[in-house]
């Protein structure tokens, strides 16, 4: 019976430890497109969507009603605080990249 009860107390006190532990940690979010400053400086005026595509990756934004603008975004959320965030827009005309905005 003694070690029943020690077992009880055992399991409550891991159990316990467990729960209290899940509210302190706070998980990294990292989402969109994370670009590095050698591929962004690679964007040349007149490049194809093709070539941005295999270049960077689709973009994490399109407008529907605007498919001249593609909107890169990157940022890591550290529980609800936003630690790092990172953007360039892209304009076309056509399939022609015309204008990279940072």
């Amino acid at each position: 019976m003694k070690q029943r009860n020690m077992i009880k107390l055992l399991c409550t006190s891991i159990l316990v430890l467990l729960l209290s532990s899940c509210s302190t940690y706070k998980m990294e979010v990292q989402q969109g497109n994370a670009l590095s400053n050698e591929a962004v400086s690679q964007l040349r005026q007149g490049m194809s969507k093709d070539e941005v595509l295999s270049m960077l990756g689709t973009p994490l934004l399109q407008d529907n009603f605007r498919s001249n603008r593609w909107d890169y975004v990157y940022f890591t959320k550290q529980g609800k605080k936003t630690s790092n965030r990172q953007g360039i827009t892209l304009l076309f005309r056509g399939d022609s990249l015309v204008r990279v905005m940072k």
